[in-house]
């Protein structure tokens, strides 16, 4: 009986490290493409470069998810986060996204200076929204936290996926200065925990989390002065810090649902 049960546990520790190889496996796959088409389309114009890596992004994880676990592309496209989000958790992100924003005209107001944005800063945005915004969470939440969530409750999933995403944000320190770079990656380790909360309270949903990330690189559509480029972005950082965390104060208590595929089930079905 004893030696029974061994060989079950045996077995069971080692389908569990089968699991965890092909999860990391496949996230290095996915990262690949997302950071190599960075280089790959080094030569298209920037919003068009994003375009196609949040399409090449989307497309990937989907396929993957759909080949991981069995299931038709539809389906497997809304459980990685394209499905209906929680209407109410939305406009607290939208609501607390306009609140961070007015960040920049109080602070060019009260240094008498002129708040102006890019030429072509509509256009900026779309890029920020399809190469960030939407492929960034794809990866992270809609892969990375949906497949650890699985097996694990809600604050180890949410931080192991941090690992993966802070790390991901060390490849800041080769082009912004260094206080701006680690205070970035401060900002992308703490803001694992609020954008897991998003995408699990949301129905497993991207939306909310992407409105905040998209929001968080407002910096690139301001024609922001050369010598204040590092104190604006270092107060740029610590309010989008405070704003994250109002998240966990606007929402409902953190789901300890052991079992994420039964979450927002209507929304995956």
């Amino acid at each position: 009986m004893k030696r029974g049960l061994f060989r079950w546990q045996k077995r069971d520790i080692s389908m569990k490290k089968i699991e965890t190889f092909r999860f990391l496996l496949v996230f290095v796959l996915l990262f690949s493409l997302f950071y190599g088409l960075a280089f790959v389309t080094a030569s298209l114009e920037w919003t068009w470069a994003r375009i196609v890596i949040g399409l090449a992004t989307v497309s990937a994880v989907t396929i993957a998810w759909s080949l991981i676990n069995k299931m038709s592309i539809p389906r497997s496209f809304r459980e990685v986060g394209f499905g209906i989000p929680d209407w109410r958790l939305f406009g607290i992100s939208a609501l607390l996204s306009a609140s961070m924003l007015a960040f920049f005209p109080v602070y060019f107001s009260l240094a008498n200076m002129q708040l102006s944005l890019q030429s072509n800063w509509p256009w900026i945005l779309v890029g920020m929204i399809c190469g960030v915004g939407i492929a960034e969470e794809t990866l992270f939440r809609g892969y990375v936290f949906n497949s650890l969530r699985k097996t694990r409750s809600f604050w180890q999933a949410a931080t192991h996926s941090m690992l993966l995403f802070g790390a991901m944000h060390l490849l800041l320190l080769l082009w912004l200065p260094l206080p701006v770079a680690i205070a970035a990656i401060v900002l992308a380790i703490l803001a694992a925990y609020p954008a897991a909360y998003l995408f699990e309270a949301s129905n497993g949903t991207i939306w909310p989390s992407a409105l905040l990330h998209t929001a968080a690189l407002a910096t690139n559509l301001i024609e922001i002065p050369e010598n204040l480029a590092v104190s604006l972005n270092l107060m740029w950082i610590g309010v989008i810090v405070i704003g994250l965390f109002l998240v966990f104060a606007a929402g409902k208590t953190v789901p300890n649902k052991t079992n994420f595929s039964q979450v927002g089930e209507s929304n995956h079905t």
